[in-house]
């Protein structure tokens, strides 16, 4: 058989998508599918045993909507074919398509076996939903039409249960929210997945498969029906774009940074940010729509559509509980009553729920009518109740934002609703940022990241202003400029708009103007610098502002994906906040906690653990400086270091202690001081898959150099022993190590495709000699050795790097260097060089 089926595949080639002439959408989809409806009709036709069969399409192939890149299908229906003639059937079928690179699915069933399956996997059971005859016996099709009808009707809530656990399921693994950076156009929260499942969820409660039966059950209104029926149009053209640009992709449902400027072109929009807004549009409504309808779905699935009428519960004048969704009085409108929209937000936020379909119609009838809505007590105090239940609020923040509420109130919402962030650790788009930072506010106040949080949120006398500032922080990317300083002037304006008063209007727009100074300061400056810890007491003004400052800052990390943040990052946060408030409230202008004699003393104490002879060598001309930076644990390390310094011939000797701080450990090496020292033990570092946080280095006068390095492993590499990091550290400080080839072997494991964020950083390096110590900073894409390979360009330069600090956000590294330089280094030319270790491209 296998050669005669050899035989028979010239004649059966394959269609080809790049034949399809029409624009990528739905009419491509249907155009592709209806070559594929011919080719596989006409080999069924030449084949002599072919009769008594059925063909049937699945899926997207069924409703016509297959994208170039979708899978094909199938599924063979018979009466009791022998299995040999069901294997050539399905070759002749499927070769000559996986041959051309189709992705094929099968399966080969009698009308009672098919609906056996159903009841095996939830994805099976809602694949024989969409089915369409392709060619053959109809009443094989009608037998399983029949016997699947009656299968469902007996099982019509526990299939709707599994449906909506697969639903969730999906959204864990694809994003739980829409409006995301690089949405999953499928799968992920309002794709096309979950407008499939509420026609599924027709089927399944109604009898009847699609969406209008859903209108006319009153799950949906007609203005629902519409606006899904435009988001799947706009996400199948995407989708349909997507798979033609996407030509050797794994993840062909992505809609990827560097495919969006590509698929712009073919579907004719203005720009890659069009596209994705249009992307993330399209799924804020169907995820809005999915998330009202399943509850009621649900509960008729299980109660056979007798579901409890349970008397409405008030909850505010004029608003209802109803079968756990929020309503509105039927004669109740905004234009008797403008507070309304945003009473009924608050009473959804309050209930973790939604508003009710007729609600929703009500409001969008009314807002279309009226237009914009004003402020006044009443309205600002149900916006403050929404956004103080923080992610409770989230279902309703986003019925307001799909009504047009946040839009009537304050008309320049528009330009923020669903703008793209184009940098390369945003997760999201930037109203959803905003929400998604407000919630975090919410469960940092409950405790989510430790109660010393909790007592600072506790002491802050206006919340609300954190609130607003929280909600607005980043406004000012939709307006051109620096966006703390746009948004600070935007955030005035609207916060007087709402009706609150100077001060608190000042007070957001300050919030709003410092929200990057906490996180600036703490991972690019010296944070043992007190001048650099004054200025920031200097900025804030006082200490709500800085504890504002402090939870916006962690809310606003979280919120914008977990590149973002780390135990490490909030713990400078934390430090730097701590320093700041004892400069604010007459501490000693935000020095350490612990001052230098208190930690020599605190040693003394703890003989045990330190020798007196070794700590008063470590001390032995030791830099000022290094005992206001060291803690005492550090201290501690180097000293007994130390004392084996030169036995046997050491002349470098380092050590190995984990830190509170999860999976961050501490280096510490004690060595004769040489050229190039800190650049060979970071690439040591590098070369053992591990990435430097931070460094530190002092040199005594006699040239013993004290340093430590606070580093964790990389991702992608296994973390190494202790006793060969130790071996491998000692070694590089003696100028043994081969680090060049260590890096580069790292380097080379590291090899996978660049992530398409990566085409968002631009290479930039700053360099600040207003002060003794020059600030040198680095931007870049992150590879394992870019540090190895900075560090080296410094040596080279003859610079004394006393401190580095690594911030990592997604694929971009910022690394900041504190340097005291010779009178005669050539500055331009040292800017050029580390700009070449960091560019793509030569400088």
């Amino acid at each position: 058989m296998g050669s005669a089926l050899r035989d028979d595949r010239p004649a059966r080639r394959a269609p080809d998508p790049a034949g399809v002439t029409a624009a990528p959408g739905p009419e491509w989809c249907r155009a592709w599918g209806a070559r594929l409806d011919d080719a596989l009709r006409s080999w069924l036709a030449t084949d002599a045993r072919a009769g008594r069969l059925a063909l049937v399409a699945l899926g997207s192939y069924a409703r016509t909507e297959v994208c170039p890149r979708s899978d094909i299908d199938l599924l063979v229906l018979h009466d009791g074919w022998s299995d040999q003639d069901l294997e050539h059937i399905v070759r002749s079928l499927c070769y000559p398509l996986w041959d051309a690179g189709r992705a094929v699915g099968y399966a080969v069933h009698t009308p009672r076996s098919a609906v056996r399956a159903a009841g095996d996997r939830i994805d099976t059971a809602t694949a024989l939903m969409d089915r369409r005859l392709l060619w053959g016996e109809s009443g094989l099709l009608d037998q399983l039409a029949s016997a699947y009808r009656r299968w469902l009707r007996r099982r019509s809530g526990k299939v709707l249960g599994e449906l909506a656990d697969a639903d969730a399921q999906r959204h864990r693994r694809a994003g739980a929210e829409p409006g995301m950076l690089e949405p999953e156009l499928k799968s992920g929260a309002g794709g096309l997945r979950d407008l499939h499942s509420l026609r599924w969820a027709a089927g399944i409660v109604l009898g009847e498969l699609g969406l209008r039966p859903l209108v006319g059950a009153r799950y949906l209104g007609a203005t629902d029906h519409r606006a899904l029926v435009r988001a799947n149009a706009d996400l199948l053209t995407i989708r349909c774009a997507l798979h033609l640009c996407a030509a050797s992709a794994t993840a062909t449902d992505v809609l990827r940074l560097d495919l969006q400027d590509e698929i712009a072109a073919l579907i004719s929009a203005a720009g890659s940010d069009e596209v994705l807004a249009r992307a993330n549009l399209a799924m804020r409504t169907i995820a809005h729509v999915h998330g009202r309808s399943w509850p009621l779905l649900l509960a008729d699935a299980r109660s056979g559509r007798r579901r409890d009428r349970h008397r409405p519960v008030v909850l505010d004048d004029g608003i209802h509980l109803v079968n756990g969704l929020v309503e509105t009085d039927d004669r109740a409108s905004l234009a008797d009553d403008p507070t309304l929209g945003m009473r009924t937000v608050a009473a959804a936020a309050r209930e973790g729920s939604h508003l009710g379909r007729a609600t929703v119609t009500r409001l969008q009838r009314d807002l279309a009518r009226i237009g914009h809505l004003p402020w006044n007590q009443r309205t600002r105090s149900a916006f403050l109740t929404a956004l103080r239940r923080g992610p409770d609020a989230l279902p309703a923040l986003a019925d307001a934002d799909h009504v047009g509420l946040l839009e009537a109130h304050l008309p320049e919402w528009r330009r923020v609703r669903g703008r793209p962030q184009r940098n390369p650790y945003h997760r999201y788009d930037l109203d959803t940022h905003l929400f998604q930072t407000v919630a975090w506010l919410r469960r940092i106040a409950d405790g989510e990241l430790g109660d010393r949080l909790v007592a600072i949120h506790e002491r802050l006398d206006e919340p609300d202003v954190l609130l607003l500032g929280a909600l607005f922080h980043d406004v000012g990317k939709a307006w051109d400029g620096d966006h703390s300083i746009v948004g600070a002037q935007v955030v005035g304006r609207w916060v007087a708009h709402m009706g609150f008063d100077q001060r608190r209007s000042q007070r957001a727009a300050r919030l709003v103007r410092l929200h990057l100074l906490l996180p600036d300061v703490a991972q690019h400056r010296d944070l043992d610098d007190r001048g650099e810890v004054r200025e920031v007491a200097d900025r804030v003004v006082d200490t709500e502002t800085l504890d504002a400052l402090l939870l916006l800052s962690l809310a606003d990390a979280r919120a914008t994906g977990p590149s973002a943040y780390s135990p490490w990052k909030d713990g400078l946060l934390i430090e730097l906040h701590a320093r700041a408030r004892r400069a604010l409230t007459g501490g000693e202008g935000g020095g350490p906690i612990v001052a230098p004699e208190t930690k020599v003393a605190t040693l003394r104490d703890r003989p045990g653990d330190v020798p007196p002879d070794a700590l008063d060598r470590l001390l032995h001309d030791v830099p000022s400086r290094y005992l206001l930076v060291a803690d005492i644990d550090q201290i501690a390390e180097h000293a007994r270091l130390l004392a084996s310094l030169g036995r046997g011939g050491r002349t470098a000797v380092a050590g190995v202690r984990e830190q509170q701080t999860a999976a961050t450990v501490t280096i510490t090496l004690v060595a004769w001081d040489r050229r190039g020292l800190l650049a060979d033990v970071v690439g040591a570092l590098a070369g053992l898959g591990l990435d430097v946080l931070e460094a530190r280095a002092f040199t005594r006068d006699d040239t013993v150099v004290l340093d430590w390095f606070v580093v964790r492993r990389r991702p992608t590499a296994t973390a190494p022993s202790v006793d060969p990091l130790v071996a491998q550290v000692e070694a590089a400080g003696r100028g043994m190590a081969d680090v060049e080839r260590s890096v580069s072997r790292q380097e080379r494991r590291w090899d996978e495709r660049p992530r398409s964020d990566a085409q968002l950083i631009t290479p930039a390096v700053a360099i600040d000699r207003s002060v003794g110590t020059a600030r040198i900073e680095v931007e870049g894409r992150d590879v394992p050795g870019v540090l190895f390979r900075l560090l080296r360009v410094l040596a080279t330069a003859g610079l004394d790097v006393a401190a580095a600090r690594v911030a990592t956000l997604g694929p971009q590294v910022r690394d900041v260097f504190f340097v005291t330089a010779p009178d005669d280094v050539d500055w331009d030319d040292l800017t050029a060089q580390l700009y070449a270790v960091v560019s793509p491209e030569p400088a």
